[in-house]
């Protein structure tokens, strides 16, 4: 038989552990979301919007404009991200985000200090720059450390889990982007000799970073297997997708339109948006059918 105080010790247990996984969005995670809207959004404007501009809006000049679009439509779907980190109120949501951030952040700031002499030192944009790749790839993590504990772990009420042959998708399209991110930043002359518009050295890491933001995403998306932890990443990744058409669209003239390259980034754009939309179309249609036989049969567990 269990003495009082140690059933009064089992008990605060069992309590701590239950606000432990309340799935909770912590204040100070909420705090950094809404400090990196506002930077995103700044680069945002400058790359996106007025691409043209590098040489005096950004941390170096970017040649040429499809490059900083590309970085605009990233950091432009980040905004959406994080916005949606700062609007949801369970973690489980938005926590694996994080992960691809995280690796992102360690590949950026990897470049700077790889190309140091290229960036415009004494310039406010690259002191931005600086601080930010210097402080994130710590920052970002630590969010993610510190919040994923709330995590319990459980699918929701509309729920459900990818199906083996999503998963190996998700895995295998995962591995595919990682390694293209892998080729592109340990042999960027590599990547300068083939892309489909012209590259340096120091975009070519640039890119490779962004490259790997989706890769990642996928293969902890894989790992997780809920929807509902999939889903704002997936939307995440989609609006990047339609940022990026948009961004060939503006600047076409730049591609080698005798590269084939040229036409299987764009139809890889196209491609990867339509497996999106039918994942998104098929997961909610089998929830839907799930509650529906739930429904039907109570005393089923489907």
């Amino acid at each position: 038989m269990w003495s009082r105080s140690q059933h009064k010790r089992a008990t605060v247990t069992a309590v701590s552990s239950t606000e432990i996984r309340d799935d909770r969005i912590l204040p100070f995670t909420r705090v950094v979301a809404a400090a990196v809207i506002v930077v995103l959004v700044f680069a945002f404007i400058v790359l996106f919007l007025l691409p043209g501009q590098t040489d005096r809006r950004f941390a170096w000049t970017i040649h040429p404009s499809m490059t900083a679009m590309l970085m605009g439509a990233g950091y432009g779907s980040a905004i959406y991200f994080f916005v949606r980190v700062l609007t949801e109120r369970q973690w489980h949501r938005v926590g694996l985000g994080f992960l691809p951030i995280t690796v992102f952040t360690w590949m950026m700031l990897g470049t700077t200090f790889l190309h140091w002499n290229r960036f415009r030192h004494g310039s406010l944009p690259f002191e931005l720059w600086f601080w930010i790749y210097l402080i994130t790839p710590v920052l970002v993590p630590a969010v993610w450390l510190v919040n994923r504990r709330h995590d319990p772990g459980t699918l929701e009420a509309r729920d459900a889990r990818f199906e083996e042959p999503a998963t190996r998708a998700l895995v295998a399209t995962g591995l595919v982007l990682v390694a293209i991110a892998a080729w592109m930043y340990f042999d960027p002359e590599g990547a300068v000799a083939v892309w489909p518009w012209g590259l340096t050295t120091l975009t070519a890491r640039t890119i490779a970073a962004f490259v790997a933001l989706p890769g990642v995403g996928w293969l902890a998306i894989a790992a997780d297997g809920r929807w509902s932890a999939a889903r704002v990443m997936i939307e995440t990744t989609a609006f990047g997708l339609v940022l990026l058409l948009v961004a060939v669209a503006r600047s076409w003239h730049d591609f080698h339109h005798a590269n084939v390259l040229t036409y299987v980034y764009f139809f890889g754009l196209v491609g990867t948006l339509a497996a999106i939309a039918w994942l998104r179309v098929s997961m909610l249609r089998r929830i839907e059918h799930e509650d529906n036989a739930a429904r039907s049969d109570p005393g089923t567990t489907v």
